[in-house]
């Protein structure tokens, strides 16, 4: 490597660096705002000390975002929806990858190009389905908007990784006798866990942190959901930005957790997913 390469990588690697150092200012600031009451957030915004430190704001939030059911109808809404995303997706992902017919080439062109229609234009017309379907209100509904809503991307992820996986496996087994029900089985399914990870944290995130659809399908009083019980803490008379950031902290400590567990399978799933198809 050249003097010149290892100046470009150096300074490329202090230009990443301070941009993940902007980007974390925003982290910053709602963690350490956590900790402080409300005019202390305001008054010293980017500072903490022994003085403004306080633990009031938890068992507040606590209670006002109803937060332990928040969490429950949270967590089971995007639990059943990424199992519905991913058995479904991963079935789906499969065929396209293996069978070669237009009719499968048709279906992943229409998948792909349903990734680009805006979510806020399809809304309302969920919303009447919904009605007319006895949905409205119901945990289930939200569940079934989510996973038809995430089904796209999770095909192109699995269908770009499965195309990675060698053909020779799969002929490999049918030569022993396997059906193509035993070649996903046996062959694909224990290798689908970097692009299952990748699908989990990218499509799971998206569920944990929705707010439209639970704000739009669920009575928020009779099923609290967690980002709709932080937007309880602002007004058009004022905000509660204190309670406000001590929310979004309890929100955001189980997908932390859940990144943390998954991390060393998520790099190698987005980049197997991007590069094929």
């Amino acid at each position: 490597m050249t003097k010149k390469d290892k100046l470009n990588k150096f300074l490329s690697e202090i230009g990443l660096a301070i941009a993940t150092l902007v980007m974390m200012i925003p982290v910053y600031y709602f963690v350490i705002s956590s900790f402080k009451n409300r005019k202390d957030v305001i008054k010293f915004p980017l500072t903490i000390t022994a003085e403004t430190f306080t633990l009031d704001n938890f068992p507040y939030v606590i209670g006002k975002m109803k937060y332990w059911q928040a969490m429950a109808n949270t967590a089971f809404i995007t639990a059943m929806a990424l199992i519905i995303v991913i058995i479904l997706a991963s079935l789906a992902g499969f065929a396209i990858a293996r069978c070669r017919h237009k009719i499968f080439s048709g279906y992943y062109k229409i998948i792909v190009t349903l990734m680009v229609i805006p979510f806020i234009g399809c809304l309302l017309p969920l919303t009447t389905i919904s009605v007319k379907l006895g949905l409205y209100n119901s945990i289930w509904g939200c569940i079934l908007i989510q996973a038809a809503w995430n089904m796209p991307f999770s095909v192109f992820l699995y269908t770009g990784f499965m195309q990675g996986i060698p053909v020779e496996l799969e002929e490999a087994a049918y030569l022993d006798g396997c059906k193509p029900v035993g070649v996903f089985a046996r062959i694909f399914l224990p290798l689908l866990a970097p692009v299952t990870a990748t699908c989990a944290i990218r499509q799971g995130v998206g569920m944990w942190n929705d707010y439209l659809v639970s704000r739009t399908l669920l009575n928020e009083n009779k099923n609290p959901t967690l980002m709709v019980g932080i937007t309880g803490f602002f007004g058009s008379r004022g905000s509660e930005l204190a309670y406000a950031m001590t929310g979004v902290l309890l929100v955001s400590i189980p997908m932390v957790i859940l990144f943390l567990f998954l991390q060393k399978y998520f790099i190698k799933g987005i980049a197997a997913g991007a590069v094929k198809g």
